[in-house]
């Protein structure tokens, strides 16, 4: 992993980020802060930036990542294979990561290994719409790869990956769009709740983990954009949709 990049982002977030990136980011940990609560004990796999300390700060939340940033609770975590014990917890957040794994369906194995029944598994992911293929065409950044289901014993994202920072942006869309081969795989889970969401605000954040260009705007415009995204994509996801939003109940 990147430390390097996290280690921006955070340094970013601590000085004061723009208000188009802290709305936007602010989103994301909303969603998330309405499936669990602060009582309930929860772990983040791939923490990155730790920006959960942030948005989740009054929250009973492990973070963790397989690198050795500082801010970590616990470092050098694997999401597919942890040294927590069976049923420690009753969430688990998995942010932008799971595109990353090399192999997902170990992860959801693990998830239902260390999960409390009842517990849940809350998912944000790149979406890969027509318009998130061309942005990353444009980018070079990640990849879209339909020709191995993840959910296969074969599947590795290790050989058809190019560098450490690349993510498999088809994973979600496999996974979730159509997710009775998920479900028939992985019986203690149930689908709580799927949507679809990131539109303007996201390609207007100015980057997370990279500066990009953006057009700052007031927070009563950021409000008005979140508006209008959710509107657009709730129309059209597979053209327009940048994110998916999940949340899976261990049964």
């Amino acid at each position: 992993m990147d430390e390097k990049r996290f280690k921006y982002c955070r340094e970013m977030f601590e000085s004061g980020a723009s208000k188009n990136l802290d709305f936007f980011v602010g989103q994301r940990y909303e969603f998330i802060g309405k499936h669990v609560t602060q009582e309930q004990k929860g772990v983040e796999f791939g923490a990155g930036a730790g920006l959960s300390e942030i948005y989740l700060k009054d929250y009973n939340l492990t973070i963790t990542d397989i690198c050795n940033s500082e801010w970590l609770d616990i470092k050098n975590v694997d999401a597919q294979k942890s040294d927590f014990k069976d049923n420690s917890f009753d969430y688990i957040i998995a942010n932008n990561v799971i595109h990353h794994l090399d192999r997902p369906a170990q992860f959801f194995t693990e998830s239902d290994r260390i999960l409390k029944s009842g517990g849940k598994i809350v998912i944000i992911e790149p979406y890969s719409s027509f318009l998130m293929r061309k942005l990353l065409n444009v980018r070079k950044h990640e990849q879209v790869n339909y020709s191995v289901n993840p959910l296969d014993d074969d599947y590795s994202f290790s050989k058809i990956s190019t560098s450490e920072l690349d993510g498999n942006n088809a994973v979600a869309k496999m996974l979730f769009d159509k997710p009775t081969i998920f479900f028939d795989k992985f019986k203690n889970f149930e689908l709580e709740h799927k949507s679809y969401g990131e539109l303007f605000l996201f390609i207007n954040s100015g980057g997370q983990y990279e500066k990009f260009p953006f057009i700052p705007l007031p927070l009563f415009l950021l409000r008005f954009v979140n508006i209008i995204d959710r509107i657009i994509v709730r129309l059209m996801p597979r053209v327009f949709a940048l994110g998916i939003y999940i949340v899976i109940r261990k049964k």
